[in-house]
């Protein structure tokens, strides 16, 4: 952190006086977030400070095309609820390229505003489900060919799938055997991939993201006020929302839970989710609502697979905290999956 000039960078942005310098903010894993005050209108203005991690995001300025276009459309089109627009540079662009090649970029921070990283109650689940619904109901007056693919293949579960069959290939005999009962699970259940991509389902502007700590809610109603994260937000299919949604809202343990017994599907907590954004996406076709629940079961088992992949490579994506961390999740989302087959 030392090495980084913040100063220079801030004053990119504004060039009024920094009341507290940058540090670090919040728990996310991709990119670089601090909070930092200046002195502004005769107030002290709080705002974000994001380093764009150029190893998962090719392309910063698609990234942050994509977030300004759906800033400056949901704001046309009088969205009800804050919307997360970039601060512009003094030379209006909406991110700072350092002399090294980083990218930057400034939000504004919403006061009185909190997240949290697991859903307790039906009241939780059907509040954030109803706001991404919003969200994304919002967009559909704005063509998906407006906006850039940041992440190619991100859902893409039969590319996923032939990943992993090519990584068994390679991987150690040991590694192998550790993970042999799951492997055998996602190859006898590996159809689904098929089967979503079969559907030819519409394109729309999606998420591509929807975890319940990508909501802020406020301190005092409890109420969603804004969707964040928004990096992902690209074209995409209407059951990547619904089936992150469902995989990260419904497992009553956490992602990386080794106990399975504690995993479990909660039917309920899927109920009001689904109820929540069924409130708001009323426009889906016949054959949207009809695959939502396989949705849910896409993207979990994709989820399975792309952290058994990780462990049979030696990890080399997710950040592991002990050996075997990347089976341990993947066992734990194909019992998720195995509760969505009884749901």
């Amino acid at each position: 952190m030392s090495n980084i000039h913040f100063e220079e960078i801030i004053h990119s942005f504004f060039e009024e006086e920094i009341l507290l310098h940058p540090t670090p903010f919040g728990s996310g894993h991709i990119n670089d977030t601090f909070k930092f005050s200046i002195q502004k209108n005769q107030e002290q203005q709080d705002f974000i400070l994001q380093r764009i991690n150029q190893n998962i995001f090719h392309n910063p300025q698609e990234v942050m095309d994509n977030i300004q276009k759906v800033a400056l459309h949901l704001a046309k089109n009088n969205y009800p609820k804050k919307i997360l627009s970039p601060v512009l540079t003094h030379e209006n662009q909406s991110f700072h390229k350092t002399e090294t090649g980083e990218y930057w970029r400034v939000f504004p921070f919403f006061k009185n505003t909190f997240t949290i990283d697991k859903i307790d109650n039906e009241t939780q689940a059907f509040e954030a489900a109803k706001a991404f619904g919003e969200y994304l109901n919002f967009l559909k007056g704005l063509p998906p060919s407006a906006l850039r693919t940041t992440i190619p293949n991100f859902h893409n579960g039969v590319l996923r799938l032939k990943k992993f069959e090519n990584t068994l290939k390679t991987a150690t005999e040991t590694k192998i055997n550790l993970g042999l009962v799951e492997i055998q699970f996602i190859i006898q259940h590996a159809n689904i991939f098929e089967k979503i991509e079969s559907l030819k389902l519409p394109i729309r502007i999606t998420h591509n993201d929807t975890k319940i700590n990508n909501i802020l809610l406020d301190k005092t109603t409890q109420k969603a006020v804004a969707v964040i994260d928004l990096d992902t937000l690209m074209p995409g299919i209407i059951l990547s929302d619904f089936g992150d949604m469902v995989r990260t809202f419904t497992n009553s343990g956490e992602e990386d839970e080794a106990d399975l017994s504690k995993v479990e599907m909660r039917k309920d907590i899927y109920l009001a989710l689904e109820a929540g954004f069924l409130s708001e996406m009323k426009d889906l076709t016949k054959l949207e609502r009809d695959h939502l629940s396989d949705g849910a079961k896409w993207i979990t088992l994709m989820q399975a697979v792309r952290f058994l992949t990780d462990f049979l490579e030696g990890d080399p994506y997710y950040k592991i905290k002990y050996p075997n961390h990347n089976l341990v999740r993947a066992k734990n989302q194909i019992a998720l999956y195995k509760g969505l087959l009884l749901a």
